[in-house]
């Protein structure tokens, strides 16, 4: 196929671009000989070079639509013609073209588009396009099983990603080392200004921990413990308030230790009430949920929903069940969207507004608080059957002199006893005292008065459990 004929070219440099104009020669009857007449731009030479790829104007391609199908290149005085397929690559570009996996970071491209993350990190770290290269490790620890970034560059290889070129081990160590604490506090807060609040006009932030694995030794909280990851590695222990609505991370701190101290919880409590952000509510699982925590959310003004632990003996929560154990047996009390029966105690809170390190409580100040108890017998039901069984499958291995496993000794030691007539028998006392919490949740609000609103919102916690399993 012959290339398309260019009309008569003329090369202008503006300002560090040069241009491509055509021209038409015309009849100078004084001169008597042809000149060249007025000039009209019809391109631009790519790449800064008087030699380069042309990107024609589209008002030149209207004109001469052949030219849509070449890529046309100035090296001297000669213009070289590449034709292009109908994917819009030259058929040189397509012999050398590397197929790539591509569907899953196509679902990741869609969940990002539909977020403000990408926009966030182009305006935080633009410098050598790292964006595009903290988004493309992203992807990876979402995709890869083994969260070791040095083998990402394997990984790049053959996955379609933001950034098109794989990263060597030490190119992403220079780019972890590029991350400054300063642009990763900005991009949260741009984070925090994405925040939606909900149909009440609040914010459900979720708090809750996580431990990452690292091959690392000389970062500042790294140490051994149990890991989340089921590895031998040492881990970094972070706390984390995640938006439920969006399922993505505002906030976080490192500590120290398999479980959050008081002061560390203390700490992000007053972090989170200077960020200024309004009508938040903290939705906390169990672990959260003790007396320090609750004034220092009651004194920094932060409203919450706590999952309260049953296992201690006499403590308030389990007070407040065996007081409403009427109600529960009631099936009136059943809730057709929650599908628990459900029971909201008041409790008037007393808490020291100025606490001092060191001196008593004053208590001077009090709050009232909802206590939504809510009870599933299904979940009673699954714990009673699965106890039986257990105990019946221990009844026979005593009765045909069988070894019983570590588990089982525990369990013979914690429901059995020695009759003098019967000989080892299970003492249902014990196992009623063991069933008498089971299926029962109590969840303590400052704010919420609605029961079955506390409950979604702590329901909707999986958000964050699935982002943290990420």
């Amino acid at each position: 196929m012959a290339n398309p004929k260019l009309p008569p070219i003329l090369i202008n440099k503006a300002g560090s671009v040069y241009y491509v104009y055509t021209y038409k020669n015309v009849w100078d009857r004084e001169l008597k000989r042809s000149k060249r007449g007025e000039s009209k731009k019809i391109g631009t030479i790519l790449g800064g070079q008087k030699d380069g790829k042309i990107r024609f104007d589209e008002a030149f391609l209207q004109e001469h639509p052949e030219f849509r199908n070449y890529q046309v290149e100035r090296k001297g005085k000669d213009y070289v013609f590449t034709q292009i397929s109908e994917e819009g690559i030259t058929l040189e570009q397509a012999r050398n073209i590397k197929k790539l996996y591509a569907g899953a970071t196509w679902a990741l491209d869609q969940i990002v588009a539909d977020s403000p993350v990408g926009e966030f990190l182009k305006e935080c770290f633009p410098r050598n396009k790292d964006y595009k290269k903290i988004l493309s490790l992203a992807y990876f620890l979402i995709l890869n099983q083994n969260n070791n970034v040095s083998f990402y560059e394997s990984f790049a290889e053959t996955t379609r990603l933001p950034y098109p070129r794989p990263l060597s081990p030490s190119a992403v160590t220079r780019l972890f080392q590029r991350i400054e604490l300063r642009d990763v506090r900005r991009y949260f807060l741009l984070m925090r200004s994405y925040l939606q609040e909900d149909e009440d006009n609040k914010i459900i932030l979720a708090l809750d921990s996580t431990s990452i694995s690292s091959y690392s030794t000389r970062l500042t909280h790294i140490e051994y413990g149990k890991n989340k990851d089921d590895d031998a590695l040492p881990q970094l222990n972070v706390l984390f308030l995640v938006d439920q609505k969006s399922g993505l991370p505002i906030f976080y701190r490192f500590y120290d230790g398999n479980v959050p101290d008081v002061s560390t919880i203390r700490h992000t409590i007053a972090d989170q009430a200077l960020l200024n952000m309004k009508s938040v509510v903290l939705v906390a699982d169990k672990g959260y949920n003790s007396v320090k925590n609750i004034n220092d959310c009651l004194i920094n003004k932060v409203e919450f929903i706590f999952n309260v632990r049953l296992g201690t003996k006499g403590c308030l929560a389990r007070e407040l069940i065996d007081e409403h154990r009427k109600e529960f047996a009631d099936l009136n009390s059943g809730d057709p969207y929650v599908r628990k029966n459900i029971a909201t105690a008041k409790v008037n809170w007393k808490y020291d507004p100025r606490p001092v390190e060191g001196k008593p409580a004053s208590n001077s100040a009090t709050a009232e608080l909802y206590c939504h108890m809510f009870y599933d017998p299904v979940i009673y039901q699954e714990a009673a059957n699965k106890l039986t069984e257990s105990l019946l499958t221990i009844k026979k291995k005593l009765l045909e002199n069988e070894a019983l496993t570590e588990q089982e000794e525990e369990l013979k030691e914690k429901f059995f006893r020695n009759d003098k007539e019967k000989g080892l028998i299970i003492v249902n006392r014990r196992v009623d005292d063991y069933l008498k919490y089971k299926g029962f949740r109590v969840l303590v609000s400052d704010s919420e008065k609605d029961p079955v609103k506390a409950w979604t919102a702590y329901a909707d916690r999986w958000r964050v459990e699935d982002a943290f399993a990420t």
